[in-house]
């Protein structure tokens, strides 16, 4: 009887119970998985071959009884050996456990020689699932099989999805020889094995890596596994995104915008400096990080990851010629014009949009369902609605600032840097007061879909305006005055 034939599933809400228990089983060959909840550990049964599982009572949502009653009620899994491991010690417990069909019932705090007795003596005699068998000789994995349990690189094992975008999925994950919580990418573009494709990744991971700065989200490390499925491994965030923030609040005072977009800017004047442009600044990408004192730490994520991701979808397309990457809501004119050039103020027109949006709860050219293609033009052709118009206290200073990051022409907007100070200055005095949407603002604000790959043909600004440019934006010819820049 081998350890590393067997797979074991280790269920339990308390992180570090989890964690311990699954790392100590590790160290005796075992191959381990993990679920936070008795729902997540039905989803990993049902997709994993598992010989034992560890099962944990007190949780929210299913409880181990719930789990258990419904494992013995599915012909597949009525004979999977099952191992209470709870802090419930009354002999009631222990009763219902077993007349639901449990195996065996341990109590906290584990002893942990016991407990691997008992697995032990539960898989003795039992023949292994095909899980070690399908580990050697499947294919690796891809980005839609990989999750909680899969190992990458020998050392980090993901352990709960925290979310998922158009560039990939993340996992709270632990380097298992530093025993640190870390979060890691998992990008959803195959990379392949090319050594030109691998190369690429290894180039822009390795810029990606070179940005230290305390306001963008710091990546530790990343690999490609042989089967060309790519990582970003980064520092584990707590918090939400300004994205969650909008869409409670719809609207952020002035002062407060301020104060999160300044040290966003400074990152991004930062990586400018590099040589790197981001290419998705959104709201999603800035996350409001709670550090240990309780302070807010805007972070910019994703720095790089467009144009990883990007690189490496185009080149399965056997072409670069006419596609763009990123978020069209966000996306500076340039970025449309077919093998058009754009550098870091790209970026500035996406803060712009960002700030616009902060302060008002719309976006200046929001796109429709019907017409994804508006937005583009809308943002080629079309100023901007007035921020206060939609939001009756925006200061005047800020409304202008704002406006000069959505210039058309690139060279009239600031740089990251220039913009950063700005708002740093204002953050100090503006008024603390709350924001007040104006007459035409609509509240909380309609979160745009991402789009990672558009198609595009070259859009001449001199053509007729389509009918549907104008959807959800309100129309400022030339000459009207205050729209216009």
């Amino acid at each position: 009887m081998q350890a590393s034939d067997y797979t074991l599933l280790v269920v339990d809400d308390n992180d570090e119970n989890r964690d311990l228990l699954s790392r100590r089983l590790q160290r005796k060959g075992f191959r381990t998985l993990v679920a936070e909840d008795g729902a997540r550990a039905l989803e990993v049964i049902e997709r994993e071959a598992v010989d034992l599982v560890l099962l944990d009572i007190m949780m929210p949502g299913l409880n181990g009884f719930d789990v258990l009653r419904i494992l013995r009620g599915q012909p597949q899994t009525a004979d999977l050996p099952v191992i209470m491991a709870t802090a419930k010690t009354q002999s009631e417990d222990v009763v219902e456990a077993l007349e639901l069909g449990a195996n065996d019932y341990v109590t906290k705090p584990l002893d942990f020689p016991i407990v691997l007795a008992r697995i032990m003596t539960q898989l003795r005699g039992r023949r292994p699932g095909p899980a070690a068998a399908q580990a050697a000789s499947a294919a690796e994995p891809t980005p839609a099989t990989i999750g909680p349990g899969t190992v990458l690189a020998d050392r980090y094992r993901l352990e709960t999805k925290l979310g998922a975008g158009n560039y990939g999925a993340v996992y709270r994950a632990l380097h298992l020889d530093l025993e640190k919580a870390v979060a890691v990418k998992v990008l959803q573009t195959t990379f392949g094995t090319e050594q030109e494709a691998v190369a690429r990744f290894r180039r822009e991971g390795v810029a990606a890596c070179r940005i230290k700065h305390p306001h963008a989200v710091a990546i530790l490390d990343f690999g490609i596994t042989p089967g060309g499925v790519a990582f970003l491994v980064m520092e584990l965030l707590e918090g939400r995104s300004l994205e969650d923030e909008l869409a409670v609040e719809g609207l952020v005072a002035a002062r407060r915008t301020a104060a999160i977009v300044a040290p966003v800017c400074e990152a991004l004047a930062e990586a400018h400096r590099a040589g790197i442009v981001h290419r998705d600044v959104k709201p999603a990408n800035i996350f409001l990080h709670r550090d240990a004192r309780g302070g807010e730490v805007p972070k910019v994520l994703d720095f790089g990851i467009a144009k990883l991701v990007g690189e490496a979808a185009l080149a399965q397309k056997l072409t670069l010629d006419g596609y763009i990457l990123g978020t069209p809501a966000y996306m500076a004119p340039e970025r449309f014009r077919a093998k058009g050039a754009y550098d870091g103020r790209a970026d500035v027109y996406s803060v712009g949009i960002v700030l616009y949006q902060m302060l008002t709860g719309r976006l200046p050219f929001p796109p429709t369902e019907d017409d994804p293609m508006a937005v583009m033009v809308q943002h080629m052709r079309l100023a901007p609605p007035p921020l206060r118009k939609l939001a009756g206290n925006v200061p005047a200073e800020l409304d202008a600032l704002t406006l000069r990051c959505l210039e058309k022409t690139a060279d009239r907007r600031p740089t990251a840097g220039e913009l950063a100070r700005e708002l740093a200055r204002l953050a100090e005095e503006l008024p603390d007061r709350p924001a007040e949407p104006g007459p035409s603002s609509p509240g909380a604000p309609t979160l745009p879909r991402p789009i990672t790959a558009l198609r595009t043909e070259p859009v001449s600004l001199d053509a007729p305006l389509p009918e549907a440019a104008g959807a959800g934006t309100e129309r400022f010819e030339p000459g009207s005055g205050e729209g216009e820049n």
